[in-house]
Parts: C-alpha cells; structure tokens; sequence
C-alpha cells in the first residue's frame, strides 16, 4: 500500500520481486520499487458524458446505407379505374432489400382504410395460376393506411432480393379498393420504371371481390402511387 509515485490520476505502490523465473520464487518480505520499471505512460479517460472515450469500447457506428427510391412522383390521373388489388414482379439488377411500398386507394382521401401486402413465397414472376392460389404468397404488411393523393404507404418490411432474381409482390385494399392505371403493355415482362438498381414491371389487377379473387384479363396495369418502391442498396 505503500506510495512509490503519484500524481492527481494515479498511484503507484511499491510492488514485490520474484526469482529468475516465471511465477517462481520471491523474496520474502521485501518491497521494492524500480523506477525505470515504474514509470507508467497514460492517457487520461474523461468523464464528462458529451466527450467521446479515450478508450472506445465498441467500434463506431457504420453510417446508414441511403434509402432509394423508385416510381412515379407525381399523380397522373389518365386511364384511371377502381380494382381491388394488383400483382407485379420487380427484378433486381443489384443486390437490393425493399423495404415499403406506395400505393393509391380509390378516393376517401383523409380517411384510414385497411389493406394486406403480400410477397410471393417462392422467387420467380407471378403467373396465371398462382395469382390466385393464396397457398404460394407470403402476407409482409398489412393494417390500416391513410388514403392520400400522394400515395398510401405500407408498414416497414424487408424483403432482400438478389441481383438477377424477380420476386413477386400483390397488394389489395380490403375496406376500399385501390386505384390502377392502364400500363399499355402486353406482358408481364414490360417495365414501367427502372434504375440501375431494379426493374419495376406492369403488373395485373384482382377483382374487389376479395382477396385472391379472380382477375381483370389480360389487361396490365401499373399505378404510379402504387408501385413507388423504397429500398436499399445492399453492399
């Protein structure tokens, strides 16, 4: 306990000795200080709670990846009709995790409803039997949005989808349908917007009968509100 050298950070106490080998023998009762071996290099840790650390214990925080966007910014109300969901298939051209979608429900602007947003379990475009074969899709959003003319969002969800592959996605509004417009195409592989990073394609409206219910045929839709995709850009 005895005090070699201090200052106002530190003690340094007179220490024992021990033999010529590791962990070997001592002295006895001697103590002793040496003060080339003593001399101790610091640096001083602050307390004060808005100074970082001089000793971090984590590494720093990797700054947030940027949110992409992609789809139509502005209302377009030409060839507009009322349905009450709509299939389309996105394609990654990069590495990518979607994390929202924007949609448009038929009017009641101001006012809540209810919607369900579904992926397709396996990867791979939506065809004409599993748009209606609920057993094939994965519900990842669902509960109440308010309808805006700038567009209704989901709740967050991640879905990763890696470069090359497509996967499928269907919304429907459940207390009120949704708005679609005529995209022009043919196919369900005519894109309607894209970027370096993914492919937006035309998708394909569901009747408002019901979730799953039948189809509008072999028109192809796109909804600008709708299909405004956020997502990242995965490293």
């Amino acid at each position: 306990l005895d005090v070699y050298k201090s200052d106002e950070n530190m003690e340094i106490r007179t220490g024992r000795a021990l033999s010529s080998g590791v962990f070997s023998s001592g002295y006895g009762t001697d103590f002793w200080s040496n003060p080339n071996f003593q001399r101790v290099s610091y640096l001083l840790r602050s307390s004060l709670p808005d100074r970082p650390s001089s000793f971090p214990t984590t590494s720093p925080a990797p700054s947030a990846p940027p949110l992409y966007f992609l789809g139509s910014s502005m209302y377009n109300s030409n060839g507009n009709t009322g349905m009450g969901g709509i299939m389309f298939d996105i394609k990654a051209l990069h590495d990518v995790e979607i994390t929202q979608l924007t949609w448009q429900f038929n009017g009641g602007y101001g006012s809540s409803y209810n919607y369900k947003c579904y992926k397709k379990t396996a990867l791979g475009p939506h065809t004409d039997t599993d748009m209606f074969d609920s057993s094939k899709w994965t519900l990842i959003a669902s509960g109440s949005a308010e309808s805006l003319v700038s567009g209704s969002v989901t709740s967050p969800f991640s879905v990763q989808v890696e470069s090359g592959e497509v996967q499928a996605f269907y919304i429907h509004g459940i207390s009120r349908s949704i708005t679609s417009q005529d995209g022009g195409g043919t196919s369900t592989l005519d894109v309607y917007k894209s970027d370096e990073n993914m492919e937006i394609r035309t998708g394909r409206g569901l009747f408002s009968g019901g979730v799953f219910s039948r189809g509008y045929g072999t028109n192809f839709w796109s909804n600008p509100k709708f299909q405004r995709v956020s997502y990242l850009r995965i490293i």
